[in-house]
């Protein structure tokens, strides 16, 4: 059933760029405009420049609604909720899935009463950490346990004669788009099992503001990573994916490479412009003309640096499912971030999610645990937390987590919220269904 609360129709472009420049891993999601329904509030909500957009999915009875509303003030949150709920609850059962901080706070204080809980958290790298960690010079240095399954694969991937190079959209070539397509397809055809996950792999989808590196092995793709901006200085690994044909190693390759370019770039913006930041939305669009300097017919090796051979397994990664697990995807603030909470290993600085730097989100991690957080306790916490582990077990969404360890990665906790009484066995059913492919 589809709702429309204010148009029959709405600008999928003005959408697009919306999320580009105010939203997260979470509001990806919504490009894929027949899975997602877009709500808009029928009158402005006056703290926010632009009027505010959230996507949803329907499923029977109930309403997911995905990451937190764009709005362009941290101000505009509270009545923007307000104004989602009323529409949701004159017609479904809503649950606000991978929410931030900021957020869940708002549902879950007096005047929203809902339930809130963290049984999610986004995965976020610094580039310029994760290159420094694996150069030469960083041998015997605080962290380099980290990083050694990544240095092994990286070996691994190059001693098979692996490149990766990004190709910007002005390069594509029909027989290279081609063979992206048959390797996805050959991926996906190669997977068994449920699958869950909140978006689908499509590589053309918004190409406008995204970015590409492809992996080669004798000239042949066995690889792609799709980039995307989110917010001022964050990125988005929206697809990292080794073909069935790829030699171990070639995802942790793709991603490396993809990290590396972004530190260099941020590196030499900062020495040429005195700024400590450079602006995904802008870059994705105007890449081709700000590195017109480059030689665009060379190639990036994989990895510049001698490591012993590993017989450790690597793995694809996919951010559509990585960010969808079945315990919702998430959301970096929409605004300004409160400071992170690390659980990780944590040689990012604290502040890092606050500060001008650019950083990366691998996007949602399933946590082993289920924790009440607002409004939550006595049986509701065990019956919640059993059937999550439940779901968990099954569909391996807990796995995601251990290849995003590599680089180091900072763990931010994410939210599921929901009214008190409003998200039990049949919600999590629902949930599961509308999250299953």
């Amino acid at each position: 059933m589809t709702i429309n609360t204010q148009h029959d129709s709405f600008d999928k472009a003005s959408i697009a760029e919306l999320v580009a420049r105010y939203g997260s891993s979470s509001t990806t999601s919504w490009l894929e405009f027949d899975r997602y329904q877009i709500w808009r509030p029928t009158v402005p909500i006056p703290e926010s420049e632009f009027l505010p957009v959230q996507g949803y999915m329907i499923k029977d009875s109930w309403l997911f609604a995905w990451g937190n509303p764009l709005v362009s003030s941290p101000a505009a949150l509270a009545p923007t909720a307000r104004a989602f709920i009323d529409f949701a609850e004159s017609h479904f059962h809503p649950v606000w899935a991978c929410v931030d901080r900021d957020l869940e706070e708002i549902l879950g204080n007096e005047e929203f009463g809902w339930s809130t809980v963290s049984c999610i958290y986004e995965d976020f790298v610094d580039p310029a950490h994760v290159i420094e960690l694996t150069s030469p010079d960083a041998k015997g240095k605080e962290g380099q346990h980290v990083v050694k399954d990544l240095k092994k694969n990286l070996n691994r991937a190059e001693k098979y004669d692996v490149h990766v190079q990004e190709i910007r959209n002005t390069q594509w070539k029909d027989a290279d788009k081609k063979a992206v397509e048959e390797g996805i397809e050959a991926w996906k055809s190669g997977r068994s099992g449920i699958q869950i996950a909140s978006t689908t792999l499509q590589p053309w989808l918004d190409q406008e503001h995204r970015r590409y590196w492809l992996a080669r092995q004798h000239d042949v793709i066995v690889g792609i990573l799709i980039l995307t901006p989110i917010q001022a200085n964050s990125w988005q690994i929206k697809n990292a994916v080794s073909f069935p044909n790829a030699p171990k190693g070639t995802s942790e390759a793709l991603i490396y490479t993809a990290l590396k370019d972004l530190s260099e770039e941020e590196s030499s913006s900062y020495k040429s412009n005195g700024v400590h930041s450079i602006s995904p939305a802008k870059l994705a669009k105007g890449v081709q003309n700000s590195l017109a300097h480059t030689d665009t017919d060379s190639e990036t090796s994989i990895s510049s640096t001698t490591v012993e051979p590993s017989s450790s397994d690597s793995e694809s990664v996919t951010t559509p499912s990585a960010s969808g697990v079945i315990s919702p995807v998430s959301e970096t603030g929409i605004s300004g971030m409160t400071t992170p909470q690390h659980t990780g290993t944590s040689g990012i600085d604290s502040t890092l999610r606050d500060s001008n730097r650019v950083t990366v989100t691998f996007g949602i991690s399933a946590a082993p645990n289920m924790e009440p957080v607002h409004n939550l306790g006595g049986w509701k916490v065990k019956a919640l937390s059993k059937t999550y582990s439940k779901v968990a077990s099954s569909t391996k969404i807990i796995n995601r987590g251990e290849f995003r360890s590599k680089f180091d990665s900072e763990h931010e906790p994410m939210y599921v919220c929901y009214p008190q009484d409003g998200f039990g066995l049949e919600g999590v059913n629902a949930l599961f269904n509308v999250l299953k492919k």
